[in-house]
């Protein structure tokens, strides 16, 4: 697993390799950029741990992937599909990859928090997911409303 945050001047190698992996036309029926190029999805997990993991990292293991994914603070998009996001990777953003930092890992304090305010936690985790689902599908729809805006105002201009 990479470790290392890059310098400030340069992206980590685990966010490269995935950008160039993610970008690569050859891989799009492994992997690809989401339709709005906001995301990448994971067609083919076995494929790509058998196939591309080991071309562009030490290992074949997919989870291990997830889990690096997760340490730069990408987030799974849609709970059926393997979409991942983060707001600085995105298709044309290498350049903003150096942005992109490693989080520090949480440690668990076993036994700091009684089973009451673990249901309190979960709740709200739920409420959070619940809500940021919604939030994402109103910003789809406000994008797409924006897409029909921007071809409605082409079809003016050229009228005009």
């Amino acid at each position: 697993m990479d470790g290392s945050n890059g310098s400030s001047n340069s992206p980590a190698p685990f966010l490269s390799k995935t950008y160039e992996m993610v970008d690569d036309p050859l891989t799009c029926r492994i992997v690809s950029w989401s339709q709005s190029g906001l995301s990448f999805v994971v067609w083919n997990p076995p494929e790509l741990a058998r196939v591309l993991l080991p071309k562009y990292f030490k290992h074949n293991n997919f989870s291990s992937f997830i889990r690096q994914l997760n340490t730069y603070g990408f987030r799974k998009v849609v709970p059926e599909q393997w979409e991942f996001a983060n707001e600085g990777f995105f298709r044309g953003g290498r350049s903003l990859l150096k942005n992109i930092r490693r989080r520090k890992p949480v440690h668990s304090h076993s036994g700091a928090f009684t089973d009451s305010e673990r249901d309190v936690f979960e709740k709200e985790i739920e409420r959070l997911k619940r809500e940021k689902n919604s939030l994402q599908s109103e910003v789809e729809k406000y994008r797409h409303e924006n897409r029909l805006y921007e071809n409605q105002l082409r079809v003016l201009a050229k009228t005009l």
